[in-house]
């Protein structure tokens, strides 16, 4: 698997770890709303630490890309006496 592949699949990740947050947090709230609030607390918890997980993926990608541009050798752009304006 390329590292950029990598990169794509460990976003994709996150951003399902942050939707299914999302909803997890709506839920939680229409607990809240019916009196259900031990419920309502825990799945904001089980919310939160799959948010910290899409955090943590984010992170992850953010790391592996940068470190693969790091590794890219600078390349100068030759021009042949061209000027551009």
């Amino acid at each position: 698997m390329s590292s950029q592949r990598s990169v794509s699949t460990l976003r994709e990740q996150a951003m399902e770890a942050l939707q299914t947050s999302t909803i997890m947090l709506e839920v939680a709230s229409n607990l809240l709303d019916a009196g259900n609030r031990e419920e309502a607390i825990r799945l904001k918890e089980e919310a939160r630490a799959k948010r910290n997980v899409s955090v943590w993926l984010m992170s992850k990608a953010n790391t592996l890309e940068n470190s693969e541009a790091d590794e890219q050798p600078f390349s100068i752009h030759e021009t042949h006496g061209e000027t551009f304006h």
